[in-house]
């Protein structure tokens, strides 16, 4: 099994200041990361949703540290291909170049967005999402896999163009899809994507049945340009130290803080106060009960949380409990959030180095 890290760039309403030290933090981490054995770094593409995430050019941190680090693998985790957000050829160009100054080392995760903020502020039809996202995804992989790329869809147009500089790995860096909402695994598979399950908890028999899911129709697979990435991974909140009882309680009541916030910019600013169809799975199931448990009593949702393995916090043998639920669900790698909630800095560099040293190696 393999290790990701994962940022979303939480900045605390209180230290909005604070950017350019998490910023320059982030890539500190990154290179702990590589140094300790972790595989992949992670990192979302959000804009407007301020405190929750201020990770609008994840390519930018990632250049910063690419040059810094031999093994660990820059994941867009996830890019927002929908053109109404990004061009296909920006993606593309921004994908090549960092494949390039990496050496190779890119993996692209792609996505819509789920929080009216993006959506209308980038005139986007939440209705046109999951179109706009498979024709920009569609667009991206040829523009990295072929030159001379002529583009004629529903919503780019373009003559044909070849895009530079071309990637280093051909026939182009592996490509993914994030997302927990219904049959999410099933389409993954079909067009040959890797499949990144970026949950709100670790529920291991729903894990397990979605990458059952997946595997069920990889062989299937109908890649756009020939190339089938095999692989999917878990996700949970995450945080390990010596410092048990401690580090168990702040892993717990920056979480819930975290949470919180993603609700939040999930739930407000849809017209009429309910989520577009295409996104009717935010107000309802397992999100909506944990949002409403979360504001009810933070605390004791935070301790249910951690106590239950659904954030994984604690030593090494605490933490090893949760990993060995993502191996029994099959799932090729884990990625941990460790900076939820604006997780201090010192915490999270200790983390990465406990679990580089006490926790992966078992894991190999």
């Amino acid at each position: 099994m393999k290790f990701g890290i994962f940022y979303e760039m939480f900045v605390p309403p209180h230290e909005l200041d604070a950017e350019a030290r998490i910023i320059r933090e982030t890539v500190d981490q990154i290179v702990h990361a590589d140094r300790n054995g972790f595989d992949h770094v992670w990192m979302t593409e959000h804009h407007f949703l301020r405190g929750f995430s201020h990770m609008s050019a994840p390519e930018v941190l990632f250049g910063a540290a690419a040059y810094q680090t031999e093994h660990i693998r820059f994941g867009f985790g996830l890019a927002l291909t929908p053109p109404s957000y990004n061009h296909p050829v920006r993606v593309a160009e921004r994908v090549a170049m960092l494949d390039c100054l990496s050496n190779g080392r890119v993996d692209v995760g792609s996505g819509r967005s789920t929080t009216p903020a993006e959506l209308y502020g980038f005139g986007l039809d939440p209705e046109q999402s999951r179109a706009q996202w498979q024709e920009g995804l569609d667009a991206v992989t040829r523009l990295l896999a072929e030159e001379q790329v002529e583009l004629d869809g529903e919503f780019v147009k373009m003559p044909a163009r070849t895009v530079v500089p071309r990637p280093v790995q051909k026939p182009h860096p592996p490509m993914w899809v994030g997302g927990v909402g219904p049959g999410n695994a099933e389409r993954a598979a079909k067009k040959g994507l890797g499949m990144l399950f970026f949950a709100r908890k670790t529920d291991y028999d729903g894990l397990a049945a979605s990458t059952a899911a997946y595997h069920a129709n990889i062989a299937e697979a109908e890649p756009i340009c020939g190339m089938v990435n095999k692989q999917t991974a878990g996700f949970v909140n995450g945080l390990c130290s010596y410092d048990r009882d401690e580090v168990r309680n702040l892993a717990a009541r920056k979480t819930v803080e975290h949470t919180l916030h993603g609700f939040d910019w999930m739930s407000e600013g849809w017209p009429g106060g309910q989520p577009a169809p295409s996104y009717a799975h935010l107000g309802s199931g397992d999100i909506a009960m944990l949002r409403d448990a979360a504001k009810a009593d933070p605390t004791a949702i935070g301790e249910f949380m951690v106590s239950e393995g659904f954030v994984m916090a604690g030593n090494p043998d605490d933490c090893a409990t949760v990993l060995d639920g993502f191996k029994a669900s099959g799932v090729d790698q884990v990625i941990i959030h460790m900076q939820m909630g604006g997780m201090p800095h010192d915490r999270i560099m200790e983390s990465i180095e406990l679990i580089g040293k006490e926790l992966i190696p078992s894991y190999r």
